[in-house]
């Protein structure tokens, strides 16, 4: 009787269980259960939504309902599927001689029959046939992360023939013909117009394409080109980090690449991502009157799906921050390795919370907007695969220890000079200029006469770089000098340009060619839009063109309207020159001898042919949103100027 009490007792814990786990759709509080469901749920896509002819993986399919998906194929998918396989054998999802069989389908497909040039791939291919999608780019990051699969299948298995197929691809691909006589790779390149003038040229996921460039063994590029690349600092709250808002840009490398305790001289890629999830996680919790949703355990901005299509949302700090209350699993998720308890008590709710609208046959769909009232309901390869892999970091490491056997991967670690260790993010202060006190003004007119000697403030795009790509305009260089009276603060920009687009008026001159003045006039940080700081543009005088000027904060308005600012241009085929004067109080500024100003200067240059570009003389974005540290300006009397240059004989 006893017995048969205690097996009843049993069973209705069991139905309880059951029960309880029907209703809120999780089958544990274990956090072990939790990954283990989301990471067997994601990888189901890879096992059905691959060719068995090709082996290539579709870049997306619909998650809510039993459906045939007609996206076509992605080989980035395709290289997260390579690493997925190895996952799957280890946690009894698969067979090891399924996944070898379908890794060489899949590589012999891409030696032998993948349209390619040089090595690279084409970003999309038909899913059935492998032909090239439309006009498809040749993906240099795409390519790369189908190697980074390919090359984790080859330490992996161990086998011979593996071994050679993977060899075969990587050592094809020719990455210094994708940099284009150039000093960073392309962007993308196509039969139909050639290569991008864009270029990765900037520190984001293209730090996995690099490694993999630098460590060719047949078509490498020099170390030197990674320590080139742009790494613009900021913060958000205390969190300093290498800004780049999306974080998948943060997690795509550290997939493949382990860089824990390992610095390159410049910065510590993996303490930097656990500072940039962080930010990202609080600038979500200080949003959340905002964005319903928003909170301690719901949180992640990366690109994904969005009520408006597919879109880069993200975080502070960085120039451009894309978010309205969508969040994805995979943002908080992938970054488990970074922030393993908030990360885990993220996806926690989303299962529990969110289940019935966003868990489909393959796990969590991409993204949501409960705000909005908007569920995605399709999964993406390119999302699906960090979300399983960079759970299989945390738990067992697997894909970072495989990987750190690959000789190509070893080889760029050395070359680009990782060393064992931590480092803190530089911290540059900001630039200081002096300028001198002008007792009986400048006269404003364009041609400069009126100015002293001195030295100038220089940007180039080899230090000043704010964004986009400069290449082809290589003596493109701006001077820029303040001065000061009691009633003005002077400038004059004088801007190398061989080509100048200035057809614009009014708040539409920043797509042209433009000089521009930031002024924080409170010294407390410029906020972005607030009219008590000051975003002053002047786009200069070309052709059958007159200068226009215009200023954005100030609910929009011609400043030079009523004698705010005065402002003349000249130009020819050398460049322009910008020469104008503020009224302190339109600045709200009392100038004084010692007063420190706190302004930038920027050009922006733009293409006939597309594109554009600006230079930055200082412009960080520290401790909250929107809010930007600019340049020093001293105000000095002329006599300190004298006495400085004696006391230096």
């Amino acid at each position: 009787m006893r017995d048969y009490k205690k097996i009843k007792s049993f069973l209705l814990t069991v139905l309880t269980i059951l029960i309880v786990g029907s209703v809120t759709g999780f089958a544990s509080t274990d956090d072990d259960a939790l990954l283990d469901e989301i990471q067997e749920a994601s990888f189901r896509f890879f096992d059905k939504e691959v060719s068995l002819h090709t082996g290539l993986v579709r870049d997306s399919a619909p998650n809510m309902e039993q459906g045939m998906s007609n996206a076509p194929a992605s080989i980035a998918g395709t290289g997260f599927a390579l690493t997925a396989y190895p996952v799957a054998v280890e946690r009894g999802w698969m067979s090891r001689a399924k996944a070898y069989a379908l890794t060489v389908r899949t590589l012999e497909f891409f030696l032998q029959k993948a349209p390619q040039q040089k090595g690279f791939f084409y970003h999309y291919l038909n899913f059935e046939t492998g032909e090239r999608v439309s006009h498809s780019e040749l993906s240099p990051i795409d390519t790369a992360l189908f190697l980074a699969g390919a090359l984790f299948a080859a330490e992996y298995y161990d086998d011979a023939n593996i071994r050679d197929l993977v060899r075969k691809i990587y050592e094809r691909v020719d990455f210094p013909w994708m940099m284009n006589q150039g000093k960073f790779l392309a962007l993308s390149w196509s039969p139909e117009t050639g290569f991008s003038k864009a270029r990765w040229d900037h520190f984001d996921e293209s730090l996995l394409l690099y490694a993999l460039a630098i460590g060719s063994p047949t078509h490498p590029i020099p170390a030197d080109v990674w320590h080139a690349l742009a790494r613009p600092a900021g913060s958000y709250r205390d969190y300093r980090v290498i800004q780049m808002p999306p974080l998948f840009t943060h997690q795509y490398p550290q997939i493949w690449l382990d860089l824990r305790d390992q610095n390159d001289g410049q910065a510590d890629y993996f303490q930097n991502s656990v500072n940039a999830t962080r930010a990202n996680r609080a600038f979500c919790i200080d949003q959340a009157a905002k964005f319903a949703g928003y909170g301690p355990n719901l949180w992640g901005l990366t690109a994904s799906e969005g009520p408006s299509g597919y879109r880069a949302y993200g975080a502070p700090p960085g120039w451009t921050v894309s978010h309205d209350g969508t969040v994805a699993p995979t943002a908080c998720g992938s970054s488990i390795v970074f922030t393993p308890e908030e990360s885990i008590a993220c996806l926690r709710n989303f299962r529990e919370n969110y289940g019935d609208s966003l868990w489909g046959r393959y796990g969590f769909s991409d993204a949501m907007n409960p705000g909005k009232q908007w569920f995605s309901d399709k999964v993406l390869a390119i999302d699906q695969g960090p979300l399983l892999l960079m759970i299989e970091n945390y738990r067992s490491g697997l894909i970072w220890k495989t990987m750190a056997r690959s000789a190509p991967v070893r080889s760029a670690l050395a070359k680009i000079g990782f060393r064992k260790g931590t480092i803190p993010l530089p911290w540059p202060e900001a630039p200081e200029y002096r300028a001198p006190y002008m007792p009986q003004g400048i006269r404003v007119d364009g041609l400069l006469g009126d100015w002293p000697q001195g030295r100038p403030i220089v940007m180039t795009p080899a230090t000043n770089r704010e964004f986009g790509n400069f290449e082809g305009v290589e003596d493109y260089k701006a001077e820029v000098r303040f001065a000061w009276d009691r009633e003005y603060l002077y400038f004059a920009a004088k801007v190398t340009d061989k080509e100048i687009v200035a057809k614009r008026t009014g708040k539409n001159i920043w797509r042209d060619d433009l000089f521009e003045i930031y002024v924080d006039p409170e010294g407390d940080g410029l906020f972005w839009g607030d009219f008590r700081d000051h975003q002053l543009g002047f786009r200069p005088a070309h052709e059958d063109t007159e200068l226009a000027t215009w200023s954005w904060f100030q609910f929009g308005e011609d400043p030079t309207t009523g004698g705010k600012v005065l402002a003349k241009s000249y130009s020819d085929d050398k460049g322009y020159i910008i020469e104008g004067a503020v009224r302190w109080d339109f600045l709200g500024v009392t100038p004084q001898d010692g007063a420190v100003i706190r302004l930038t200067p920027a050009v922006h240059e733009v293409s006939k042919r597309g594109g554009d570009a600006k230079l930055m003389w200082f412009f960080r974005n520290e401790e909250k949103f929107q809010r930007f540290v600019l340049g020093k300006v001293l105000l000095v009397q002329e006599k300190e100027i004298r006495n400085a240059k004696t006391a230096k004989r």
